[in-house]
């Protein structure tokens, strides 16, 4: 347990009001603005929250320089909450430090490098001529094929498939059930016969990469799929051969990016969006959720719908005429009912 002094003590910048004893308040946890949790702190980023956090029952709470008037109890004023916040969560739930254990039933090649203090657990394979960073985290069940390289601090958790020529970053964490490098979905039809075409690329990863559960990144067909430094893939992913994903991209659950396609840098895709084939999504732009893009944007904006010349507000306008196209044969027949009246011939 830590106190209010000692917090503010560990965050840059940030300053304590509405109280002259910070040194007495406790702090061991850290709470949302409605639990009940002894000797907590919490928080508030935005002020729609104020009447919530005024009857908060926490110790403290951070909050962001200048909003410290709008409260009675002690407060932690910081220049960025969620900044602060991850910074304090850090600080009371640490992640334990590996220390180079190894489960039961784990098959490594001779060739293989494993770096010190890294934990393998149960029935684990490692393949020939890998090589996987110090202070990573190999969770039970995972697989690991030949030519595979894990940078330092990174975490791969159970029963994930490495295939051959994966090649990652430092501090990558992919979790459950996720498959790296597996087959492109290639084939050639002649006569009705399906020729599968071989895959021999690989998947180049970068640095603080994150991949969610269930997902699934194909290797490429002649070239690399790449994926950028510090990009973020949520669970149910499909990303296809040959994308090429760069920095700081988001992608949210439930969306495939076809074969070839190219994601530029801080790009945003929303949850269940589909991004067709060989089409580029300019750096920075936004897709809403559920989308479909077919072609490549001609510039950087928030598009949704299904397809790429509608942006969003184009598409809320769409929306609001829908139902007049639906009426559409309603209003045909009225015409022709007073054409009728008035005698008129087409």
């Amino acid at each position: 347990m830590i106190t209010l002094l000692d917090l503010q003590k560990l965050l840059p910048d940030s300053k304590i009001y509405n109280t002259d004893s910070p040194e007495s308040i406790q702090i061991e946890s850290v709470a949302t603005l409605y639990q009940e949790k002894p000797n907590s702190i919490t928080y508030i980023s935005e002020k729609s929250y104020q009447n919530d956090a005024k009857k908060a029952k926490a110790n403290a709470i951070i909050t962001l320089h200048g909003w410290e008037t709008l409260f009675t109890q002690p407060v932690l004023a910081v220049n960025h909450v969620d900044l602060a916040l991850i910074e304090v969560l850090n600080i009371f739930y640490p992640k334990p430090a590996t220390t180079g254990k190894r489960g039961q039933y784990v098959i490594i090649h001779p060739s293989a490098k494993i770096g010190e203090n890294t934990d393998i657990g149960n029935f684990v394979s490692i393949g020939e001529n890998t090589i996987i960073g110090k202070n990573c985290r190999i969770a039970d069940g995972v697989k690991i094929a030949h030519n595979v390289v894990i940078g330092d601090d990174s975490s791969i958790g159970s029963n994930c498939v490495l295939f051959d020529d994966v090649r990652i970053g430092k501090r990558f964490i992919c979790y459950g059930n996720t498959t790296l490098g597996g087959d492109g979905f290639r084939y050639v039809d002649v006569k009705s016969i399906l020729h599968r075409v071989p895959q021999i690329g690989g998947v180049l990863i970068g640095d603080d990469v994150r991949v969610g559960s269930n997902s699934s990144i194909d290797r490429g067909g002649i070239d690399d799929t790449m994926i950028g430094d510090g990009t973020k893939i949520d669970n149910d992913v499909q990303i296809a051969h040959n994308v090429k994903i760069g920095k700081h991209v988001i992608v949210a659950g439930a969306t495939a990016i076809a074969g070839s396609a190219v994601v530029e840098d801080f790009c945003k895709i929303s949850g269940s969006c589909a991004v067709a084939d060989h089409i580029t999504l300019p750096s920075g732009t936004m897709i809403a959720g559920g989308s479909g893009l077919r072609n490549t944007p001609p510039k950087k904006d928030l598009y949704a719908g299904w397809d790429w010349n509608l942006t969003f507000i184009e598409f809320q306008k769409f929306r609001a005429n829908v139902k007049h196209i639906l009426n559409l044969n309603k209003l045909v027949k009225k015409v022709k009912d007073i054409e009728e009246k008035l005698g008129m011939k087409e």
